[in-house]
């Protein structure tokens, strides 16, 4: 069961959809925001969430060197990681598996897909995030979900 939830994302936009999306779903949901790759490690230092949502793109620190950050950290790495990019470039898609991502989502600009991905990756079984990780990948070669 999902409770707690961590959006790295410095579009304020997307932050509000984001939360949009969870308000319509499940109240019970605690959402935390951060703007960008600093402010998320230095609140993973205290508060470990039951997923991570992360942007690649941020100041300060990309979501890449998060990636890195989180899985040299014998605390974190095994924390739920979950990619959200508007990028479809498969090279990026690679390599934010090969960095550690769980699952990489292309963010989709309408809205009711945007809430049924978020509806579908909430209700996944996320006990076990490297089975997801591998039902995205084929001959070494991941995708994206969408």
């Amino acid at each position: 069961m999902i409770h707690n939830i961590v959006f790295a994302e410095d579009d304020e936009d997307d932050q509000f959809y984001f939360r949009e999306v969870f308000r319509e779903m499940d109240k019970n949901i605690h959402l935390v925001f951060v703007s960008n790759g600093h402010q998320l490690m230095h609140l993973l230092q205290n508060f470990i969430p039951d997923l991570v949502f992360l942007d690649l793109e941020m100041p300060y620190k990309n979501g890449l060197q998060c990636l890195v950050e989180l899985r040299d950290n014998p605390l974190l790495n095994k924390l739920p990681v979950i990619v959200l990019s508007s990028t479809m470039k498969p090279s990026n898609i690679q390599t934010a598996y090969e960095m550690g991502a769980n699952l990489f989502v292309h963010k989709s600009s309408r809205y009711s897909e945007y809430s049924e991905c978020l509806n579908t990756i909430i209700s996944m079984d996320w006990d076990d995030p490297e089975t997801i990780r591998e039902q995205y990948c084929s001959d070494t070669v991941f995708r994206s979900f969408n």
